[in-house]
């Protein structure tokens, strides 16, 4: 008997041991579904309590801000006051881009203005050029022969003297009724008698010619025009009568420098 009641006992303990062990082990487990529904539903940014509480309704309250103030400054801008700023300030960057424009067009016109002003003057000095004689091409004998021409015919006369002399070569040689190189105009003829007398009685060959008479023919060469153009000079107290009277009755007479007398035709 004492046996039988001893069976049971062992197996009422056993039944015991094997509840406890069960419930510690569902409180376990409905502990880990509870904690992982939890961080489940914070993943999904559900409303909770606390700090992501406060977070959320910060957010909300700027959201509402925002919109409030965008719709306020719609509503000014709609209003009167806003359409009268609004229009003040259209006028004023239409102003600005006219007067900009205007600014432009005045500046254009100032430049038109001055070229128009230099544009005669650029003209003028084109009809005077400084060295007239640029497109005559002078050899080795032309320059020879000019220098000695210069220094026979104005040995005597003063620097301006021998380059008046020099630029009567130099005119004819641009004319069409005379030669046309330096050293045929020199000794070009007229019915048989010579144009310079020194190719004749032979001071062109004998002369020496000195470095003032070589500077005025550079200067003749290379300066203005101080003849005015003269085709012809003479030395009136040397020269033949006849000679004199056939210039004055046939040539334009133009000045006297020094003892020469410079002539044109008509």
């Amino acid at each position: 008997m004492l046996t039988i009641q001893y069976v049971f006992r062992d197996v009422y303990f056993s039944i015991k041991n094997i509840l406890r062990k069960l419930y510690r082990s569902c409180a376990v487990l409905v502990s880990g579904v509870a904690m992982l529904a939890l961080l489940v539903l914070n993943e999904q940014s559900f409303p909770g309590t606390g700090k992501d509480q406060i977070l959320i309704t910060s957010r909300i309250g700027r959201d509402a801000e925002q919109e409030s103030e965008e719709e306020n400054n719609l509503r000014w801008l709609i209003s009167e006051d806003g359409f009268v700023m609004a229009y003040q300030n259209f006028l004023k960057e239409e102003q600005g881009r006219v007067k900009q424009e205007l600014q432009l067009e005045i500046s254009k016109r100032e430049v038109t203005a001055v070229c128009a002003s230099i544009e005669p003057a650029r003209n003028e000095i084109q009809l005077e050029p400084l060295n007239p004689y640029g497109e005559i091409v002078i050899s080795e004998q032309d320059y020879d022969a000019l220098c000695r021409i210069v220094q026979a015919e104005a040995g005597g006369e003063d620097g301006q003297g021998k380059i008046l002399v020099a630029e009567v070569i130099l005119n004819r040689v641009l004319s069409e009724k005379f030669a046309h190189s330096v050293y045929e105009v020199i000794f070009e003829t007229n019915g048989g008698r010579p144009q310079f007398s020194p190719t004749v009685d032979g001071r062109y060959f004998s002369v020496t010619v000195m470095p003032e008479t070589i500077e005025a023919v550079e200067q003749a060469l290379h300066g203005k025009d101080l003849s005015q153009g003269a085709l012809f000079f003479s030395a009136r107290s040397k020269a033949n009568p006849y000679d004199m009277e056939w210039f004055d009755r046939n040539l334009k007479w133009l000045f006297q420098h020094g003892g020469h007398e410079f002539y044109t035709l008509p």
